[in-house]
């Protein structure tokens, strides 16, 4: 894929995803204020430099697009809208069908979300939300089983990294919560990176 085509659909997948994150929150009373500025053009910057991939495409780009935006609620509010989970779903899915690449997105999105959904149910509900949960398998859609696992992996790392921190400089306590929607992102954006993208 073309480099500026790619940072310009993956620009606007952020919108896109925004605006659909920004309903879903007003229908429950939640004002979400405005998308941060650098959302989008961290958006573009990364599918321009994971363009060079000849497997990434459209499934990828509505990743980027989806877990940026849940980032970012999750963080203000600690919610990952159903909305969204289910619009990068069908985004994924639409696009891995069109590419001939529909086994891979199914079989992507049942590793990774039955994976955190595992951890759902194995803690109790009390480890991982099941926002996580579902917006694990949009990133499974998108990215095939491969690169999805690896995001989920990057993502407990970061995540547990920034728990140690958290406890050590004082700012959490033990059994406080982490929102775990910005580590998801984090993981995500390094394996459209570096990750076998299977498209």
């Amino acid at each position: 894929m073309n480099p500026a085509v790619a940072a310009l659909a993956a620009f606007a997948a952020t919108r896109g995803a925004w605006l659909v994150a920004d309903w879903a929150a007003r229908r429950r009373g939640i004002t979400l204020g405005t998308l941060p500025a650098v959302a989008g053009p961290a958006a573009a910057g990364t599918a321009a430099l994971a363009a060079g991939n000849a497997a990434f495409g459209a499934p990828a780009i509505a990743v980027l697009a989806a877990t940026l935006v849940a980032a970012v609620t999750d963080a203000r509010c600690g919610a990952i809208f159903d909305a969204l989970t289910i619009a990068l779903a069908l985004a994924a899915g639409g696009a891995a069908l069109a590419a001939g690449a529909l086994p891979t997105a199914a079989s992507g999105a049942a590793a990774a979300g039955g994976a955190l959904g595992l951890l759902y149910v194995a803690t109790a509900r009390r480890g991982i939300g099941l926002g996580d949960v579902k917006l694990a398998v949009g990133i499974g859609a998108g990215l095939g089983a491969p690169a999805a696992l690896g995001a989920l992996g990057a993502a407990f790392v970061l995540g547990g990294a920034a728990g140690v921190w958290f406890l050590a400089s004082g700012r959490a306590r033990p059994g406080s919560r982490v929102r775990f929607g910005p580590f998801l992102a984090a993981g995500a954006y390094a394996a459209v990176l570096t990750g076998p993208l299977v498209r």
